[in-house]
């Protein structure tokens, strides 16, 4: 079976100004844990994941932030309400995204794209067709695979 065959099609694009909170709503509303980031010429330069939302929290950056704004307020607590919308105001998909993404194209076969994924332990691989983005998939997409593989079957 080849990528094209199991690939979810036009996955979510953003640019890479887009801010922070619109790629969280738009995670949330439209049910996706990543998002696909593209230049204007619509090739393909980073994805935006659920994992790199959170892990980019927890960063010293964000601690040297926390740091100075106690200076600022004479070692008053920091209000963390005011502090994340802080952050998500100004915060674009170009300072979080993994880049570059690791793809493969819509010939290539399953068991490479598996491979791929365990290799470097990630949970999507991005299809392309001459360098832009024209599907993705994920590990959710091997499950219905899997499903409709047993339903043939039955």
């Amino acid at each position: 079976m080849l990528a094209r065959e199991l690939m979810t099609p036009s996955p979510l694009r953003i640019g890479t100004g887009t801010l922070v909170s619109e790629i969280i709503r738009l995670m949330l509303s439209k049910n996706v844990g990543a998002i696909m980031v593209t230049a204007c010429d619509g090739s393909l330069v980073g994805m935006v994941s659920e994992g790199d939302l959170i892990r980019r929290k927890g960063g010293a950056s964000q601690q040297r932030l926390i740091d100075w704004l106690e200076l600022l307020t004479e070692d008053e607590p920091i209000n963390l309400e005011f502090l994340h919308n802080l952050q998500l105001g100004e915060t674009t998909a170009a300072s979080v995204m993994t880049s570059p993404v690791i793809t493969r194209n819509e010939q290539t076969d399953l068991r490479e794209i598996v491979d791929v994924m365990l290799k470097h332990g990630i949970k999507r691989v991005p299809i392309t067709r001459k360098g832009k983005i024209v599907g993705i998939i994920n590990r959710r997409d091997f499950l219905r695979a899997l499903i409709a593989q047993e339903v043939r079957t039955d």
